[in-house]
C-alpha cells in the first residue's frame, strides 16, 4: 500500500484557532465570582502546605538560633517563656519582645514571616479576652476615658488598671508566641522532637507527635487529591446538602485510608530495625557555642527579672 505524500496534503489552521480569546468576561453587576467550597478547602490545603514547606527552607539556612544544638534550643527557650511569666512591667516585657525579634533577625528568619506569625495571632484571640477588663464594670479603678454616663450616679469608662493590664497581657503572650515561633522556624522537627527527649519529655509523648506532625501531611495531601479530582469532575455550582455530604464521604475516606497505612508504615518501620527511639544525624555532645549562649540566656533571663522587680 502506497504511503500518502504528507508533504502535498495542505494542513490548514481552522479560523477559530487562531482567533485570541482573553479572559472571560466579569459577570453582570461588576462583581466577581463566588469561590466555591472545593476551591476554598484546595486554598487552604495548598497554602498550609506551601508554609511549612518555607518553614522547613528556614530551618536549613545558616544562621544563629540553627547552629545551636536542639536541646539547648528548647531548654533556653523554656527559660525566656518562664521569664516572660515572671515580669510584671511593660518596659521588660517590650525588651524581651525586641530581643528575640533581634534573634530572630540574626537567625536569617524574614521578619514579615516572623512579624505575621505572631501579631496576627495575638490581636485576634487576646483581644477577646483582654477586652472586657478595660471597663470599670469588670476593672474598677482610676478613670482614664469616660465613655457612657447611665443613672444619676454611675458611668461607664475605661480604666487605667485595665489599660495597664490588657497591656501587659498583651506583651506577654507576645513574647511567649515569638520564642515558640522562633524556636519551630529554626529547628526541623526531628531535631525538635530530640531536643525534647534530651529534656526529658517521656518518650511515647515524642512518639504521637511525630506520628501526628507526619500525618497531617498525609491526610492533607489525600484531602487535596479528593478535592482535585471532584473539582475537576464538577461543572457549575453544587447545593450545600451535596457538598456536606461529600465532606462527609472525604472524612471516611481519610479515616479508613489513615488506618491502613497506620499499619503499613508501623510494618515498614520494624522491618527497618525501628526500635522506638528516633535518630537524627545531629551529634548529642553539647558545644563551647552551646554552653555560651546557655550562659548568656541565663545572664539575660536574671537582668530582666531583677530589672523588673526594682522598676515595679
Amino acid at each position: 500500500m502506497k504511503e500518502p505524500d504528507f508533504a502535498m496534503v495542505d494542513f490548514q489552521i481552522p479560523e477559530w484557532l487562531l482567533q485570541s480569546q482573553g479572559p472571560p468576561p466579569p459577570p453582570k453587576g461588576g462583581k466577581k465570582a463566588r469561590r466555591g467550597f472545593a476551591q476554598k478547602s484546595l486554598h487552604l490545603f495548598s497554602g498550609f502546605l506551601m508554609d511549612d514547606f518555607y518553614a522547613e527552607r528556614i530551618a536549613g539556612r545558616k544562621g544563629l538560633m540553627q547552629g545551636l544544638h536542639p536541646g539547648v534550643k528548647v531548654v533556653t527557650s523554656l527559660i525566656l517563656i518562664f521569664v516572660a511569666s515572671c515580669v510584671h512591667s511593660w518596659a521588660s516585657l517590650l525588651l524581651l519582645n525586641l530581643y528575640v525579634l533581634l534573634l530572630a533577625y540574626m537567625s536569617a528568619v524574614p521578619p514579615g514571616i516572623f512579624l505575621k506569625r505572631v501579631w496576627v495571632f495575638i490581636p485576634i484571640f487576646t483581644a477577646v479576652i483582654v477586652f472586657p477588663t478595660l471597663f470599670n464594670v469588670v476593672r474598677p479603678g482610676d478613670p482614664l476615658v469616660v465613655l457612657l454616663h447611665y443613672g444619676s450616679h454611675h458611668q461607664l469608662t475605661i480604666t487605667r488598671q485595665g489599660a495597664q493590664g490588657a497591656v501587659l497581657f498583651v506583651l506577654r503572650v507576645a513574647a511567649c508566641v515569638s520564642v515558640a515561633v522562633l524556636l519551630t522556624l529554626s529547628t526541623r522537627w526531628a531535631y525538635l522532637m530530640r531536643g525534647f527527649a534530651m529534656i526529658g519529655v517521656p518518650t511515647i509523648f515524642i512518639k504521637i507527635l511525630e506520628m501526628t506532625y507526619r500525618y497531617i501531611y498525609v491526610l492533607l495531601n489525600g484531602a487535596q487529591e479528593m478535592f482535585e479530582a471532584r473539582q475537576s469532575r464538577t461543572v457549575g455550582r453544587t447545593s450545600t446538602r451535596e457538598q456536606q455530604r461529600f465532606v462527609g464521604n472525604t472524612m471516611g475516606s481519610l479515616w479508613m485510608i489513615a488506618l491502613t497505612l497506620g499499619d503499613d508504615v508501623h510494618a515498614a518501620m520494624l522491618s527497618r530495625g525501628y526500635t522506638g527511639t528516633p535518630r537524627t544525624l545531629t551529634s548529642s555532645k553539647l558545644r563551647g557555642l552551646d554552653w555560651v549562649w546557655t550562659i548568656f540566656i541565663l545572664l539575660i533571663s536574671v537582668i530582666l527579672i531583677g530589672g523588673d522587680r526594682f522598676v515595679w
